[in-house]
């Protein structure tokens, strides 16, 4: 999102604050800009996000809680796959091709999350 905002020149107004004393003109094409960006962040969440937000018409403001509220959450689940992987133990009557699907299952969501796991733990944490 941020790379879009950037190609747009929108990213200023997600992260400075409204420049005091800005003419007529300024002050419209700030808040053009300021508009614009929320509808394009607001556009790129689900719509749950996006009922979660409504209020909110400032692009800074609008990002730092956007931010807040899903960086925690990113860490929680890293840790969350992490455990998941390390804690992993085939289930009585699954199959073995079964229980090798769910361990990439769950090493590709600990990698979408940031969190690499090599071949060699994979292989560690499944066997």
């Amino acid at each position: 999102m941020q790379a879009s905002l950037s190609l747009k020149r929108l990213d200023s107004v997600t992260t400075q604050k409204k420049p005091e004393g800005l003419s007529e003109k300024d002050a419209s094409e700030w808040q053009q800009k300021n508009s614009d960006a929320v509808a394009y962040i607001k556009l790129s969440l689900s719509d749950e996000q996006v009922l979660q937000f409504a209020a909110e018409n400032n692009a800074k403001i609008l990002w730092y809680k956007i931010k807040f509220a899903f960086t925690g959450q990113t860490e929680d689940r890293k840790i969350d796959a992490g455990n998941e992987l390390k804690n992993l133990r085939i289930n009585s009557n699954e199959l073995a091709n079964d229980y090798i699907a769910r361990a990439r299952g769950i090493a590709t969501k600990c990698h979408s999350l940031g969190l690499d796991v090599s071949p060699r733990e994979l292989v560690y944490y499944t066997v």
